[in-house]
C-alpha cells in the first residue's frame, strides 16, 4: 500500500498584546510583542518579552523597522528569526510523537526552555559537546535550507578557528570566545594577511555560531553581543562595464575559439538579465514562458528560493542571438572558476586596460593599487553592469529592483558603480531640477 509522508501544520505570526486600534491612536505607546500559534483548530500565545510600539512595528513583515535611530533592531529581528525556527524545529518533534494530541502546555514549555525561563530537558543537560561540535551540529541543523556557497563559508570559518586554536594553544570554548579573544582572533586573521572583509565575514559567521549556541541552551554566555564585537567591512572597488563595452563584447567573433565563445555568452547572459550568477549561469529552456507574445525567463533566485521571489527577465534580441548558437536554449553552464579565468583574458583582448585606483585593507594595513580593469572583471561584474546601466539609462529604480531581484533600495544602491557627478547628471535629467 503507497503512503504519502504528511507535514506536520502549523503558523507563527508575531504581533501586539494590546490591539491595533488602540496603538494606531498611539503610535508611541510600547506593547508587549506577543507569538502567536495556530495548529489545527488551536490556537496559542507567549510572550517574548521585547516591547515595541506601533511607529517602529512593520506589520506587513510582524519585525522592527529598518529605521536608523532604532539601535538594537538587528538584534530583536535576529531573535525573532530564532525563536520562530526553533520553536518550529521543537514543535515539529513534538507532532512526531504525539500527533494531534499536543496542547498548549507542552508549546508553552518548549518556549520556555528557548526563552530560558525554564532550564534544559534532562536529555539535553547531559549532552557534553565541545566548542567546534556544536559549530558543526548548527551546519547540520541547516540542511538543505541553505545554499551550497553558504555551507563552504560555515565550513571555512571552522578550519579557521580550528588553526588559530592549534597556532595559539588557546582551547575554544564558549566561555573563553569574549572581547580579549575577538582582538586576538581579529590580529591573527591580520596576520595571516585576509582583507577586512574577509575577517568580518568569517566574525560574523562565527556570531551567527554563538547565537545558535545560546538559543540552542549549549551556553549562557552573552558575551558576543558586545559592541565592541563588531563585524567590520568596508566599501571596495568594484567596476562595471559600460553599455559600449558591452558592445563589443557582445560583436567579437569568437567562432574559431569556443571556449572563449561559451564563456562571453554566459557572461554576457548576466548582463542582460541583472542575476547573479547561480542563475544567469543556470538557465534553461523549461524555464521560458511566452506572456503576451513576448518571451520571458521565469524562475525562482536561488539565493532567495526560501522566500519564493519569482523573477521575470524578458528574453532580448541579444540573447536570442546567444540562444541560436545553442538551438535556442541559454549557453550550458559553467563553472564559475572557469569563467572568472577566461573573462579576463576576453577583456584583456578587447584591451579594457583603463588604470583602476583600487583600495582595500588587508593585513590590518591600507593597500593602494591601480589595476587594469580587465582584472577586475568577474561573474557578478555582469549584474552590477546591468544595474548600473539601467540607472544611467534613467530607468527607474524600482524597475530596475523588479528584475534584478533586489528588495531594498539600499541593497540595490550596493550594486550601482558611477561616479558621483554621473549620478548628479541622472537626477537632474530625471526633472527634479529647472534647468
Amino acid at each position: 500500500m503507497k503512503t504519502q509522508i504528511q507535514r506536520s501544520k502549523g503558523s507563527v505570526r508575531y504581533a501586539f498584546k494590546d490591539s491595533l486600534n488602540l496603538l494606531e491612536k498611539n503610535k508611541t505607546k510600547q506593547s508587549l510583542i506577543y507569538l502567536f500559534f495556530t495548529y489545527g483548530n488551536k490556537r496559542f500565545k507567549y510572550s517574548i518579552g521585547f516591547k515595541s510600539c506601533y511607529a517602529h512595528w512593520d506589520l506587513k513583515k510582524q519585525r522592527i523597522k529598518n529605521i536608523s535611530s532604532i539601535l538594537n533592531k538587528d538584534e530583536v529581528n535576529d531573535f525573532l528569526n530564532e525563536y520562530e525556527d526553533n520553536f518550529l524545529k521543537r514543535y515539529r518533534v513534538l507532532y512526531a510523537q504525539y500527533g494531534d494530541a499536543i496542547t498548549n502546555s507542552m508549546l508553552k514549555d518548549e518556549l520556555d526552555i528557548i526563552i530560558r525561563k525554564k532550564s534544559v530537558r534532562e536529555d539535553e543537560t547531559t549532552k557534553k559537546l565541545t566548542f567546534f561540535d556544536v559549530c558543526n551540529k548548527f551546519i547540520d541543523d541547516k540542511g538543505t535550507s541553505i545554499a551550497p556557497v553558504t555551507k563552504r563559508v560555515y565550513k571555512q570559518a571552522i578550519t579557521i578557528l580550528e588553526k588559530y586554536e592549534k597556532e595559539t594553544n588557546v582551547k575554544l570554548t564558549f566561555e573563553t570566545i569574549d572581547i580579549t579573544f575577538y582582538n586576538s582572533f581579529k590580529a591573527f586573521l591580520e596576520k595571516e594577511k585576509y582583507s577586512l572583509n574577509t575577517i568580518g565575514k568569517h566574525i560574523k559567521t562565527l556570531k551567527s555560531f554563538l547565537n545558535y549556541a545560546f538559543i540552542e541552551n549549549y551556553t549562557k554566555s552573552l558575551k558576543f553581543k558586545s559592541k565592541d564585537f563588531k563585524v567590520e567591512k568596508e566599501i571596495t572597488t568594484q567596476i562595471y562595464l559600460n553599455d559600449s563595452e558591452i558592445e563589443s563584447l557582445f560583436k567579437k567573433d569568437y567562432s574559431k575559439l569556443p571556449i572563449l565563445e561559451h564563456v562571453r555568452d554566459v557572461f554576457l547572459m548576466g548582463c542582460y538579465t541583472g542575476q547573479r550568477v547561480s542563475d544567469y549561469n543556470n538557465l534553461t529552456s523549461n524555464d521560458i514562458i511566452t506572456k503576451e507574445g513576448i518571451q520571458y525567463f521565469k524562475f525562482v533566485q536561488q539565493k532567495n528560493r526560501k522566500k519564493g521571489k519569482i523573477i521575470y527577465c524578458p528574453i532580448t534580441k541579444e540573447m536570442r542571438v546567444i540562444m541560436n548558437r545553442y538551438n535556442g536554449n541559454p549557453p550550458p553552464a559553467l563553472k564559475e572558476q572557469y569563467i572568472n579565468l577566461h573573462i579576463k583574458d576576453i577583456g584583456f583582448e578587447l584591451e579594457f586596460n583603463e588604470l583602476i585606483k583600487c583600495e582595500y585593507t588587508k593585513g590590518g594595513k591600507l593597500i593602494t593599487k591601480m589595476i587594469p580593469k580587465y582584472n577586475l572583471i568577474k561573474t557578478h561584474t555582469a549584474r552590477r553592469s546591468f544595474c548600473t546601466n539601467k540607472y544611467k539609462a534613467g530607468m527607474n529604480v524600482f524597475d530596475i529592483m523588479l528584475f534584478s531581484g533586489h528588495s531594498t533600495e539600499k541593497e540595490f544602491y550596493k550594486y550601482i558603480r558611477i561616479k558621483d557627478e554621473e549620478r548628479a547628471s541622472h537626477i537632474v535629467k530625471s526633472g527634479f531640477f529647472n534647468v
